[in-house]
């Protein structure tokens, strides 16, 4: 079994060069974004990010004990777990299933829904990552188009549909009449199947009010996909990117190139952290042509000299203790830091 720093590795450099290799479009910076529909509340963020790591700590309780051992710290309510098919030769599995692990999860508390998505953390995850091929977003009309590999992951396969399976229990859940909100988040991966799911959910599924928070997501689609996704933009429909600003994966791809077979951009809503170390500049990726064999090149080069930073700037366990720092209890953040302590 690889290690964890080695598979920290291989998936950094596997969503550096299997997005940047696509080469984004140039973005209009005279035009205004769009404001992401409502202001951004730090305690909301904080619960997310807490749960974003809950989401990381059930893979390891269903791989070392099984499915039964999965849980929810309290005040939440565990109500659904959804898994992924996972080959066993390349990936730890649940103890008790050999074909699963988890991969996110729906919790509720008071009027709240809480839709979490785990990020990367096995080989498949990162062929995920790496497959930056982009397909039609087909969930709702005019949707552009989103990465192979993160639509697959959140359509997931006849014998786990993962979001049928998702729409099956919020369905369930709103039908009861007991619940006003939906929140969805994520990190890095995770982040980036919140943000596939966030048009999904606004248009096909009857809730008063969704919010989306995601940790260090790498772009998702293209510049069409993004202006559907901004153009539900509301008082209800909230949408925000927690970002460090040391960190390489949210900043990727790069922008700002004109290479017409794969595009990615950015929605908007940017919230700002820092911690951590300040990288060297990635590398000028328009001196490259387009040519992926040359990009792959300077950025396994990059990535291999940065290792140790690049993996501390992506940390969830850092973004989550960030933020609740300058929340308004901080004496919580270590109980709350979950699967963090020795980090």
């Amino acid at each position: 079994m690889i290690t964890d720093r080695i598979l920290k590795f291989f998936l950094l450099l596997t969503v550096f060069s299997g997005l940047a290799i696509g080469c984004s479009g140039s973005t209009d910076s005279t035009n205004p974004e769009p404001a992401p529909g409502g202001e951004f509340n730090l305690e909301t963020a904080i619960t997310l990010g807490e749960l974003s790591l809950v989401a990381y700590e059930q893979l390891k309780q269903c791989i070392d004990t099984g499915k039964e051992a999965i849980t929810v710290p309290a005040p939440f309510q565990l109500e659904e777990v959804i898994y992924e098919g996972v080959d066993s030769a390349i990936n730890p599995t649940c103890n008790d299933d050999t074909s699963v692990v988890p991969i996110a999860f729906i919790a509720t508390e008071g009027k709240n829904i809480y839709l979490v998505f785990r990020g990367t953390a096995n080989i498949s995850d990162v062929l995920t990552d790496i497959l930056a091929i982009q397909v039609s977003y087909t969930l709702v009309p005019d949707g552009g188009k989103v990465s192979q590999g993160f639509l697959n992951k959140y359509m997931g396969t006849n014998t786990n549909p993962i979001r049928a399976t998702i729409f099956s229990k919020l369905e369930e859940l709103v039908g009861t009449g007991s619940f006003d909100n939906i929140y969805v988040t994520g990190h890095s991966m995770g982040g980036a199947l919140a943000v596939t799911a966030f048009p999904d959910l606004s248009q096909n599924l009857s809730i008063a009010n969704l919010f989306m928070y995601n940790f260090a997501e790498p772009a998702v689609g293209d510049s069409d996909f993004v202006s559907t996704y901004q153009g539900e933009y509301s008082a209800d429909r909230v949408s925000w990117r927690v970002i460090n600003t040391n960190d390489l994966v949210p900043k990727l791809p790069p922008q700002g190139l004109d290479c017409t077979d794969l595009m990615y951009a950015h929605v908007s809503g940017n919230h700002d952290i820092t911690f951590g170390v300040t990288l060297p500049d990635l590398p000028d990726f328009n001196d490259f042509n387009c040519s992926r064999i040359a990009i792959n090149a300077a950025i396994v080069a990059y990535g291999a000299s940065n290792l140790d930073d690049i993996v501390t700037d992506h940390e969830m366990c850092t973004y989550f203790k960030t933020l609740c720092m300058e929340g308004s209890d901080p004496s919580t953040c270590d109980q709350r830091a979950i699967g963090c302590g020795g980090e």
